[in-house]
């Protein structure tokens, strides 16, 4: 069921303060866009079973699932993560958010990154124009159980960054380079990750970056 709370229905997602999906639709909704990093469109593989949204690649690139253009850049996301499989360990292999994309359009978007992967939890930053022109730039040390649920919280607030993980304050960013308006989740290479009740709300806790 894809609920929009608050406001109408509408191209583009104006108006609305907070949209939720816990994907018991059997099928992904229309307000989301799959697509590969380096424009492999026919190779996204993202499918919802059971109330459960699945992305699968077990190839060296990322698996990303936009959500549409959303009308502001201060919002806060959570999504419950799980990580299935690792077929391989590369720097990050795991499941998570990217926010301030330039979007599926381009071959090589840029974005900034959240995510988990069995070690740790971590932002990174893709520059995007060409392959390989990504940077791991924070991550905090900390085990997440292959099979297990994870709530994941992303507060987004001009050019600060902070992810929870279980509510949880784990990691900081800021940074102000990209301000593309697409959000969306990701699954890395050699991943199985499965997600459920995504949302975003542009009401942010002003509080979150007091130190």
């Amino acid at each position: 069921i894809i609920t929009l709370c608050i406001s109408f229905l509408f191209a583009g997602l104006v108006s609305a303060q907070v949209w939720k999906d816990d994907f018991e639709g059997g099928k992904l909704g229309k307000n989301w866009t799959p697509a590969v990093r380096g424009g492999m469109a026919d190779a996204a593989d993202w499918k919802v079973e059971d109330g459960i949204l699945k992305g699968h690649w077990p190839d060296w690139s990322l698996q990303i699932l936009y959500l549409e253009e959303y009308p502001s850049l201060d919002y806060t996301i959570q999504v419950k993560c799980r990580i299935d499989q690792v077929w391989q360990a590369p720097e990050f292999a795991g499941g998570g958010f990217i926010f301030r994309s330039s979007g599926p359009d381009e071959m090589w978007p840029s974005y900034y990154g959240f995510g988990i992967c069995p070690s740790q939890a971590t932002f990174f930053i893709d520059h995007g124009g060409v392959a390989g022109n990504w940077q791991i730039v924070g991550t905090t040390p900390k085990n997440h159980n292959i099979s297990q649920w994870y709530t994941l919280k992303l507060v987004v607030k001009g050019d600060k960054f902070l992810g929870y993980v279980d509510d949880k304050p784990i990691c900081k960013l800021q940074d102000d380079k990209y301000k593309g308006k697409f959000v969306g989740l990701i699954v890395s290479a050699n991943t199985d990750a499965s997600f459920d009740d995504f949302m975003i709300s542009d009401k942010v806790d002003e509080t979150a970056f007091d130190e």
